[in-house]
C-alpha cells in the first residue's frame, strides 16, 4: 500500500539520515510509490532543505562535504550494490595492477579487496579504505581535490595512466547513452578516456538506471567495454546497444 505523503518523507528522511544517498530506486522500494512520484518527493524535500538533489536521486545535506567514517560509509551499500561488487572482486587476480574508480559500489568493492595486488585509484575514499590493506600496493593519483566527486586530477596523471597497460580498470558510470559512457565532470572523463585505452580490460560497474539518467562529458564509446557488471539482466534492447564481445555480468542472475 502506497504512504501517505507525510509518512512517506518521514521515512524517506529516516532512510537519508541512515545511508546518506538514496537512489529514485531506493524511494520506490522504501515507500512503495512510482517512479513520478519518487522524482516529485525528491524535489519537494530538496526545496524543504532535507537533502541535497543530484542525478538520479538525493543526498544528505553533509554527504560530499565531510570525509565519512569507514562505518558510515558501509551504511550507504545496497544489497544490489554489494552484489555488484562480488562480481567485480571475482575478477582481481593475485599480482595483478588495476585502476579502481570512484562510485559507491566501486567503494565496496575498494573494502573487499585482499591480498597482494596493485591499486591505482583516484579516489579520496578508495583511499582511505585500502590504506588499511596491508597486501595492497597503494598508488593514488596526485593533484587537486573535486570536493563533490571526492577524485584528486592533475593533468600529468593522464600521461601517467597512458603508460600502464592495467589488467583492468574498473569504471562507474555516470550516465549510459547508446554513444557512450558520460561523466559530469570534464577532466573526470579524460581520465576514463585514458583508462579505456590503457587498459586491457574495460570493465564498467553501473546500475541500469544511469540508462536514464544524462551527463555533458563522454568518456568513451560502449565498444570499449570488455565487461558490464548490472544489478540486473539487461532487455533485449538494452543488450542491443552493446558490442557483441561485450561480456553482460548481472549481479541477480
Amino acid at each position: 500500500m502506497t504512504m501517505y505523503r507525510e509518512k512517506r518523507f518521514e521515512e524517506i528522511k529516516r532512510l537519508l539520515a541512515e545511508r546518506k544517498e538514496l537512489s529514485i530506486e531506493d524511494i520506490m522500494h522504501a515507500v512503495g510509490v512510482s517512479r513520478d512520484t519518487a522524482r516529485r518527493d525528491i524535489v519537494a524535500l530538496a526545496d524543504s532543505g532535507a537533502g541535497r538533489r543530484t542525478r538520479g536521486g538525493i543526498v544528505s545535506l553533509t554527504f560530499g562535504h565531510t570525509v565519512p567514517s569507514y562505518s558510515e560509509r558501509l551504511k550507504l551499500f545496497s544489497a544490489e550494490k554489494t552484489a555488484m561488487a562480488s562480481r567485480a572482486l571475482a575478477l582481481i587476480k593475485p599480482g595483478g595492477v588495476y585502476f579502481v574508480d570512484d562510485s559507491t559500489t566501486l567503494l565496496k568493492l575498494s573494502q573487499s579487496i585482499d591480498g597482494e595486488v596493485t591499486i591505482y585509484t583516484h579516489s579520496l575514499d578508495n583511499a582511505i579504505a585500502l590504506s588499511v590493506k596491508s597486501d595492497v600496493t597503494l598508488r593514488v593519483l596526485g593533484g587537486k581535490l573535486n570536493h563533490h566527486g571526492r577524485y584528486f586530477f592533475a593533468p600529468q596523471s593522464l600521461a601517467e595512466l597512458s603508460r600502464i597497460a592495467f589488467d583492468a580498470a574498473f569504471i562507474g558510470a555516470t550516465a549510459i547513452a547508446q554513444d557512450g559512457v558520460y561523466f559530469p565532470y570534464a577532466d573526470d572523463a579524460e581520465v576514463k578516456a585514458t583508462l579505456a585505452e590503457a587498459a586491457r580490460q574495460v570493465v564498467v560497474v553501473s546500475e541500469t538506471q544511469k540508462f536514464q539518467i544524462q551527463a555533458p562529458y563522454r568518456g568513451f564509446a560502449l565498444d570499449a567495454i570488455d565487461t558490464l557488471i548490472t544489478e540486473r539482466p539487461l532487455t533485449a534492447s538494452e543488450r542491443g546497444w552493446f558490442a557483441p564481445h561485450t561480456s553482460l555480468l548481472a549481479a541477480n542472475a
